[in-house]
């Protein structure tokens, strides 16, 4: 079969999984076979690894895509998607490789699907440099039920990086049409509330997180010993772990600012981590949390546009904006409105524009 492949870098931008994950759903949804080459060039150890590898094997099942290069360490691959087949699934990535970045490849296709879906992916929960269970159910899926289908998530048990052993699971409602999606409101700001968990660790890592989060540099979050939850436990996780999670409240919605714990980093900066982010969203004052902004691009383009504002936009964002005309007839925009807010506006192109 002669198929004529999108040609993908995997060496463009931020050069890492991202590329993969939004050309996976890209082409799930679009039905638009692809070839990605320089796969995770930019990382130290580059290719496929566990996690990369579930979303490509995911992505293929959920779609009965034809696939070559599907191997560990793997740089180079080709797609073909087959029709999106809305149904029930389980993934194991095997390792403590983040869910929600898995289920970022594989939620968008299925938004539009023709039944209901259930997915659940085992691995990390609570992952460094990746959403954790609570952004994906409490900040991306309410923004994603803006567009039209209903989505619900639920945590059946909580996974670090080192060992594992967490579940997410998704429901999606999906809508036969996204709606075009503009956000300028933030609403006004609530209030702040945060989750300090402590596994198989010393217990007095919660009092330093605490202490640091009630500081003067974090006074305007408002936290205080009873709007900091402190969890602590021996049991029912593989391993430890440590998790701060803030939970922004504005009028318009929650926004979850996060640290996770990592060997060789102290329990200071792991606090100041969450809350430093947390108080620079709080003071941007707009909708979108910028780890949020890079993760509504694939839909937006689905819905065919829509406008949002937002931090400054991160090397995640400006990379997946440059990948969507690969796959979509979409113009996606980043104009600076002032010192700390920014306009994204995705649009359609001309439709002599080639792709």
């Amino acid at each position: 079969m002669d198929t004529k492949y999108i040609i993908v870098d995997g060496a463009a931008g931020e050069g890492g999984g991202q590329l993969l994950r939004a050309s996976l759903a890209l082409s799930m949804a679009l039905g638009r076979p692809f070839r990605m080459v320089n796969i995770r060039s930019k990382r130290s150890r580059p290719g496929l690894k566990r996690q990369h590898l579930t979303c490509l094997q995911a992505a293929q099942t959920i779609c009965g895509a034809q696939v070559t290069g599907d191997s560990i360490n793997s740089r180079e691959i080709t797609f073909v998607p087959g029709p999106v087949k809305p149904g029930k699934y389980r993934f194991d990535i095997g390792s403590g490789g983040s869910c929600t970045m898995v289920l970022q490849a594989l939620v968008p296709p299925l938004l539009t699907a023709s039944a209901p879906s259930r997915i659940t992916v085992t691995g990390g929960t609570h992952v460094p440099y990746s959403p954790p269970f609570e952004f994906f159910r409490d900040t991306l899926l309410p923004w994603l039920e803006k567009l039209g289908p209903r989505l619900t998530a639920s945590m059946g048990r909580l996974g670090f990086m080192q060992f594992g052993g967490g579940s997410i699971t998704v429901d999606i409602e999906p809508s036969p049409i996204l709606e075009i999606l503009e956000v300028d409101e933030c609403g006004a700001f609530i209030g702040a509330e945060g989750s300090i968990r402590v596994y198989n660790l010393h217990e007095g890592i919660a009092e330093r997180e605490c202490a640091v989060l009630q500081a003067e540099n974090f006074a305007d979050l408002g936290l205080c010993e009873e709007s900091l939850h402190v969890e602590k436990r021996t049991r029912s996780v593989e391993g430890p772990g440590n998790a701060v999670v803030l939970t922004v409240h504005r009028e318009s919605g929650a926004t979850i600012c996060s640290g996770i714990g990592q060997r060789g980093i102290a329990a200071e900066s792991v606090a100041r981590q969450a809350g430093g982010r947390a108080m620079a969203f709080l003071r941007a004052e707009v909708p979108a949390e910028k780890h949020l902004a890079d993760q509504l691009l694939v839909p937006l383009a689905l819905a065919g546009g829509g406008s949002f504002l937002t931090e400054k936009p991160s090397l995640h964002t400006i990379t997946c904006m440059e990948l969507l005309p690969l796959f979509v007839n979409i113009k996606a925009r980043a104009m600076q409105q002032n010192a700390k807010v920014w306009r994204i506006t995705l649009e359609k192109g001309n439709s002599d524009d080639k792709r």
